[in-house]
């Protein structure tokens, strides 16, 4: 056994991936009400997404270990810095870390906070090895932080979701079918670029079923049904033109890729399909929230109340 040190257990959580999640939370918070972004709830999600990621990470890496030992050498487990029995103990600790920041926003945010924790367990424990089960569980857990961002301010409590279930955003639900389509569609793809090391795990991917030709494809039905999604919230009129205008960005980069993917489907360009298909969601994020900053900006500008 190598000895251990801070490094390692901040190595371990993915620092990047964590900040991520918490950062998930606070859209669903600016996607909700941006002049809340300053509240003390908004801390309290951003820790919460941080925390259970953490924990996520750390599983992840537990289940992980003997594939890792061979393909991934630089991770404090694989490299035998951190024992197996010390990063259960560490999860359980960043777990419990989580939940206590989600109680502290409401009983109703701890039970999605837990429920958040329980799918990422389960994905590690057993849902990856599912193929197309495992992209959607992935897809799920990518916006569970938005809709929990949104629930931590329309909600005090339990009972005001039984007897109010409509305080839940409009926009956040829109944006988190967006999202689950988006990434659903990346998954799907990335396994393209993953047959290799999919194999060593034995997980039944899409690509290794139905071979790169039909992933590309399957996953280019999720990219359009986003594309056909972004749509929504104008037709049904909870956002105006410049939403639709600041939207056509991120779909004509879809559009692109699904082009590109189905035109291509060797590696190379799957691993590039998922990068720029990332950045794509970023933007896409930019124009659900680009209308509702520009009204209160006006509204400053004019001098109204907020």
């Amino acid at each position: 056994m190598k000895k251990s040190s801070l490094k390692h257990y901040i190595t371990i959580v993915r620092p990047k991936n964590s900040i991520m999640i918490g950062l998930a939370v606070i859209i669903g918070i600016i996607l909700t009400d941006p002049r809340q972004i300053l509240s003390i709830k908004t801390i309290y999600g951003f820790l919460t997404g941080f925390f259970i990621s953490s924990y996520s990470m750390v599983v992840n890496d537990i289940y992980d270990v003997e594939v890792d030992i061979i393909n991934r050498m630089d991770r404090p487990l694989a490299k035998g810095y951190i024992t197996v029995k010390n990063a259960w103990a560490y999860s359980i600790i960043l777990l419990f870390t989580g939940l206590i920041f989600a109680y502290f926003t409401s009983i109703l945010g701890l039970l999605i906070a837990i429920l958040f924790a329980f799918i990422s367990w389960l994905y590690n424990f057993d849902l990856k090895k599912h193929g197309i089960i495992g992209n959607i569980t992935v897809a799920v857990s990518t916006i569970i932080p938005y809709i929990y961002g949104n629930v931590i301010l329309a909600y005090n409590g339990l009972q005001d979701f039984i007897v109010n279930p409509t305080l839940l955003s409009p926009i956040v639900c829109w944006f988190s079918t967006v999202s689950f389509f988006a990434v659903t569609g990346r998954e799907v793809i990335k396994t393209i670029s993953d047959i290799e090391g999919d194999k060593i795990r034995g997980v039944q991917s899409v690509a290794i079923k139905f071979g790169a030709e039909k992933a590309a494809k399957i996953g280019s039905v999720f990219f359009i049904l986003a594309i056909v999604c972004t749509l929504g919230p104008y037709i049904f009129k909870h956002m105006g033109e410049i939403y639709l205008l600041s939207v056509m960005v991120p779909d004509i980069i879809f559009i692109y890729l699904v082009n590109s993917i189905l035109k291509n489907n060797s590696r190379e360009n799957a691993l590039r399909v998922k990068r720029i298909a990332l950045n794509g969601m970023l933007i896409g994020f930019l124009s659900f929230t680009i209308e509702s900053v520009w009204v209160i900006i006006v509204e400053l500008t004019l001098g109204g109340k907020i």
